[in-house]
């Protein structure tokens, strides 16, 4: 189950702990995102609205914004800014080997 905060900085504390340790804080308890996030252009939505991060390159955090609630996650490597590869090899593993198993089934990984 996914650890519940009541404010940003319990939210940040709580996913400081362990890198993708996913934790939620609810919109009314969050008041609106913190001004240093970002809309990020490269992280996967994974089913929410829209995905921010802040700015810095390492131990980078990224929020996801749901219809009535945030997610708080650490990553070790920041994908928007300059970090792509060590990002999907790292903190975003088992999506990357899914979409190279997906290209690989469409873009014929069969034989013949």
């Amino acid at each position: 189950m996914m650890e519940r905060a009541h404010s940003w900085n319990a939210a940040f504390h709580m996913a400081q702990q362990e890198y993708g340790k996913k934790v939620k804080i609810s919109k009314m308890a969050a008041g609106g995102l913190p001004p240093q996030f970002t809309e990020s252009a490269m992280s996967l939505h994974m089913g929410a609205n829209k995905v921010y991060r802040d700015q810095r390159a390492t131990d980078s955090f990224q929020i996801r914004e749901h219809d009535d609630y945030y997610t708080v996650q650490m990553d070790r490597h920041n994908p928007d800014d300059g970090n792509a590869v060590k990002h999907a090899m790292t903190d975003a593993l088992p999506y990357t080997l899914a979409a190279v198993s997906v290209g690989a089934m469409v873009f014929g990984g069969g034989g013949g």
